[in-house]
């Protein structure tokens, strides 16, 4: 559907978007759901102003970003939202050996679970109502799976999780930096997005050396068998070269032998003929 705003009377008539929300318009949503309860906080009085109100700043601000959505269409998906978060979240709790994250489409639908929840608007969500002051009681084991099985593109929400990064681990501080990176704390359900993002830098940039190092070791091992190669190759050709040598000298010997024989008998024929011919004494 085509977006279009017209001017009518002064007013601006919003035409809004209509169809499946996209990834994108409900990060947006959750962020903007993020900065009213912000500001609402620190402003005492909007408080008490009706829900309308506040939603209408809710549409406000996802329109300036792109999203085309009315203040309905984002309290109705935002309920939804909350809706299945919490389904989630209290299937973590009681589960201790099964998880959300590792279930097929068909056995959540079993469980009356939501089938189509992402990784990525569900930490959207954790951040989103820890800032709110309301406690998610994600377990530590579900947040490891977590980080551990989803390709790293997912592990950092378009929303910062949390105001405060943890410090970095050293490289070789072993399971507690894994700890870090893979639960974001101990118990925890979310983790500063740029203690995230060093960690891995810092990751990335080890696993770099250590490939580089494997990368030389091998290249410098395949010189050593070239040179052990090449020696060997040339000790075989020399081994030839003598054998050709041994050979030639074998049967040059032969051919002068059989040349003395060749001399020899015609020496004797030539005797033996002048000797037939001589006429016998009387």
């Amino acid at each position: 559907m085509e977006l279009t705003i017209s001017n009518q009377g002064g007013g601006v008539q919003r035409d809004y978007r209509r169809g499946n929300w996209s990834l994108e318009e409900t990060m947006i949503l959750i962020e903007a759901k993020r900065m009213d309860d912000e500001r609402r906080m620190k402003r005492l009085g909007d408080a008490a102003k009706p829900a309308e109100l506040r939603w209408k700043w809710v549409e406000d601000y996802c329109w300036r970003r792109g999203c085309f959505r009315s203040q309905n269409q984002c309290n109705d998906k935002w309920d939804n939202l909350m809706r299945d978060f919490k389904k989630i979240r209290e299937f973590e709790r009681r589960e201790e050996r099964n998880s959300y994250w590792k279930m097929e489409r068909s056995e959540r639908k079993d469980s009356n679970l939501p089938s189509n929840m992402l990784l990525q608007i569900y930490e959207a969500l954790v951040a989103a109502v820890e800032r709110k002051g309301q406690p998610t009681g994600v377990e530590k084991s579900t947040g490891q799976f977590l980080h551990s099985t989803v390709h790293p593109m997912l592990r950092s929400p378009m929303i910062p999780q949390s105001p405060a990064a943890q410090p970095l681990p050293t490289l070789d501080s072993g399971s507690q930096s894994k700890r870090r990176r893979l639960g974001g704390g101990e118990g925890e359900g979310g983790e500063g997005t740029s203690g995230t993002t060093a960690t891995t830098l810092q990751e990335v940039g080890y696993e770099i050396s250590r490939s580089a190092s494997i990368i030389a070791e091998a290249i410098q091992s395949c010189e050593n068998r070239e040179d052990e190669r090449h020696k060997e190759m040339a000790s075989l050709y020399k081994r030839r070269l003598q054998i050709e040598e041994s050979k030639a000298e074998i049967n040059r010997r032969g051919i002068n032998g059989l040349i003395d024989a060749i001399n020899k008998l015609a020496n004797s024929m030539l005797a033996l003929a002048a000797n037939t011919t001589q006429p016998s004494s009387k």
